[in-house]
């Protein structure tokens, strides 16, 4: 499911398909991360849509504290 529905300075889109999120940042850079529970991340990432609140802050508290862990491509 690729999320774009939201207003942000720093993020485009983001996509998540089960254990992976592809987030494309304004500019075009692409990064793609694990997540642990890829349905609880899209529901939190909603709730913060729906609040209108900064999906940007979001997404970095994710990064922050590890739930969303970038995957090196081989």
């Amino acid at each position: 499911m690729t999320i774009s529905a939201f207003t942000s300075s720093a993020i485009e889109n983001i996509a998540i398909n089960g254990d992976e999120v592809v987030i494309t940042f304004t500019g075009g850079r692409e990064y793609t991360y694990g997540v642990s529970d890829g349905d609880q991340f899209e529901t939190e990432l909603n709730n913060v849509i729906k609040m209108d609140e900064s999906v940007g802050r979001f997404v970095n508290q994710q990064i922050k504290s590890d739930r969303l862990q970038q995957l090196v491509a081989a």
